[in-house]
Formats: C-alpha cells, structure tokens, sequence
C-alpha cells in the first residue's frame, strides 16, 4: 500500500482525529454530575450577587466608577457646621471655604440657585466632577445646601471671586434682621432688598 504524499491529507486527517476527540471530551464533561452541580451553585451566586458587586445590569455587564472620595481633611472641616458651641457665622464660613476650594479647583464661581451650588460643590454623583462637600452631610436636604435652622442658604455672586452666602436665620424668613450675613453684596447691586442691609 503506497501511502499519500501530500501533507494536506496528513494534516487533514490529523484534525479529524483531534476534533472526534474534543466532541467525545465535551460529551464526557456535560455528563459529569459533579461539574453540573458546580455549574448550578455557580449560577446561584451570580443571581444573589448585590448589583454593586456584580458586572453591572447592563447588557454590556458595565460597572460605573464610583464617586471619588472627599478629602479627609474637607471632611473633617464639613463636619463643623451646626457645632452648637460656634456661633451660626462659622457655618457660613464653611460653605464659604468649600466655594473656595471649587473655585480654584475649576477657575470661577460656581453659577445658579442653591440646588446649581449644591449640586457643584458634592460632584452631582458624577465621578469625574470635582467632589469637595461630602453628599450625604446633614447640611445636604433635598438637593440643597441649608443653615442649622434647616432653610436653604442664599448664594449671590458679588464677583468672580466672591460670593454672599445669607441665612435666613432663626425666625426662617429671608431678608429680614436676624439674617446671618457673610460677604455682603454692596449697596445698591439690588442683590439684597433695601432697608434690609447688614448692620456695618
């Protein structure tokens, strides 16, 4: 018997050997009662998995990145206001701190309502804004920023480099005498109704 010359056939026939074999292994392995157990309790657990520690429910099993941290020492400093023994300006003066500290970290004033500053100052959930007051303070309600008598602040721009942040203090009216005032709005820029300046 002359054996082929050709190495195709060789070749050929050889890859029919080793795909026969991988069928019959594959065979084999689905009929194993211990790697079907295995299977299943497998499954189990990525059902129960929490979403968070799971690959996300997307189809596309993608994971959002988290928020970045506060800093510790950000923290720390919000972590001041409503301190019974401190007088209500240094809660202003906290608020004051971390608009500073965006203001550096983006190159101007944070813009808008209470919520736009809110929303600025604790990153807004998105985790590649800058993240400088810690979402989850208890000066954080409802989306906004409020004083310990638990009425949103009032923030007026007085420049690019300054801002008026106003409580409403303890009677909760705005712009009335109990205000706690810091960084006043000059005279006659209309952001603070008339007769109801601070006292200079």
């Amino acid at each position: 018997m002359q054996l082929p010359t050709r190495p195709s056939t060789y070749l050929l026939g050889l890859l029919l050997i080793v795909f026969g074999a991988l069928v019959f292994w594959l065979n084999r392995t689905v009929d194993n009662p211990a790697l079907q157990s295995a299977i299943e309790e497998s499954k189990k657990k990525t059902a129960n998995a929490s979403p968070s520690t799971s690959m996300g429910s997307g189809p596309s099993g993608f994971v959002p990145p988290q928020a970045r941290p506060i800093d510790p020492a950000n923290q720390a400093i919000a972590d001041q206001m409503f301190d019974p023994e401190q007088p209500p300006t240094r809660d202003l003066e906290i608020v004051d701190h971390f608009v500073e500290v965006l203001r550096r970290a983006t190159g101007a004033n944070p813009i808008g309502d209470n919520a736009d500053i809110t929303y600025a100052l604790t990153g807004g959930g998105e985790p590649n804004r800058p993240r400088v007051f810690p979402p989850a303070h208890k000066a954080v309600k409802g989306g906004q920023l409020v004083d310990r008598w638990g009425t949103p602040f009032w923030f007026h721009p007085n420049s690019g480099t300054q801002m008026e942040i106003r409580s409403a203090g303890p009677d909760k009216e705005m712009f009335t005498v109990d205000d706690v005032i810091l960084n006043p709005s000059p005279a006659g820029l209309g952001a603070t109704p008339q007769g109801n300046q601070p006292p200079r």
